[in-house]
């Protein structure tokens, strides 16, 4: 036999081997029990994301291997999170992580079968409809409720330390849930700091810059802003607003102080996914989630940006940051 020969041989050989080894590889994945996970923002490195997911694997349940990870993004078009929901369903998943409140709202309104795990959501799930009780939802929702009234009060009481002599904080809102007890706690605090709160409704983009000029003009000392995706993904043009106004931005948003804001006091959200694998792993060996208690998670983070701080002209000291995360 001539080499040419011997060679085609060995190379339909490890064809045919590694054709089988798809094949088994498919088999298997087929077999796997499903995890949907949604995430109403775009596809890409999303923190709380790979916080859960990472919790899972540390529980056990490794992607390819024990478990089937079917990843959904709405890339921002909430009114696609329904058919993303049903996709799963009709995918047979075992259970859904909700990763943000809109996806966990739009998937208890698909289903009252499939358990849902929320990752992040805030807001009080009882009065949202979602659950019966924290101790037993009585519903086939359960996981993680974040709660950012302690961060939202702790941004007030922050820019007081930084601006001792602010007098007015003007706070951009956009209809999120929970928001309304985040105000109230901001309230609260405003009032012990002898801080005036005076709100700006924002419905689309559009609305940012005259809101940061009307409240400069105002007499606003400094800006903040209730959570939602809409600050989220609007927070780089929020801190170039802030420099080019000349006026401190504290958000609460997760990588707000990167994006170039002063202050960033947000709830730890990656944390808080990382827990909820622990529902996903209890679920996956038979729980049922109208037993399994809501956890509610109150931890959160301080980061300031000093070179925001030096083009604002805010000095810091060594005692203010102490214990925050700054970037240079």
């Amino acid at each position: 036999m001539r080499d040419p020969d011997r060679r085609q041989i060995l190379f339909a050989t490890v064809a045919v081997s590694a054709s089988s080894l798809i094949s088994a590889e498919r088999l298997l994945a087929a077999d796997l029990p499903k995890v949907g996970l949604v995430h109403p923002g775009p596809k890409g490195p999303i923190p709380s994301i790979s916080a859960a997911v990472a919790g899972m694997a540390v529980l056990g349940h490794e992607d390819g291997k024990t478990v089937a990870l079917e990843y959904r993004f709405a890339e921002g078009k909430l009114d696609q999170l329904p058919l993303i929901v049903r996709d799963l369903i009709e995918l047979d998943v075992k259970v859904i992580v909700a990763v943000a409140g809109e996806a966990l709202v739009a998937a208890a309104r698909i289903t009252n079968t499939v358990p849902i795990v929320s990752a992040t959501a805030g807001g009080d799930f009882v009065s949202m409809g979602l659950i019966k009780s924290w101790d037993r939802p009585g519903t086939n929702v359960t996981g993680m409720n974040l709660i950012a009234d302690e961060a939202a009060a702790a941004r007030v009481e922050i820019v007081r330390k930084i601006l001792p002599v602010a007098r007015t904080l003007a706070v951009l809102v956009n209809p999120y849930p929970g928001n309304d007890e985040l105000l109230s706690a901001m309230r609260a605090a405003s009032s012990k700091a002898n801080i005036k709160l005076v709100t700006l409704e924002i419905g689309k983009v559009d609305d940012l810059e005259p809101a940061i000029v009307d409240a400069k003009r105002n007499g606003a000392d400094a800006v903040t802003s209730l959570q939602g995706p809409f600050f989220f993904f609007q927070r780089k043009l929020l801190a170039d607003l802030s420099l080019k106004h000349k006026i401190p931005l504290a958000m609460s948003e997760a990588l707000a102080a990167e994006a170039g804001a002063l202050l960033q006091v947000n709830p730890d959200v990656p944390g808080c996914a990382e827990r909820s694998a622990n529902f996903v792993d209890l679920i996956l060996k038979g729980a049922n989630p109208r037993d399994l208690g809501i956890e509610r998670y109150s931890r959160y983070d301080v980061v300031f940006n000093l070179r925001t701080a030096r083009e604002l002209g805010i000095s810091l000291s060594p005692d203010t940051i102490k214990g925050s995360k700054v970037i240079e």
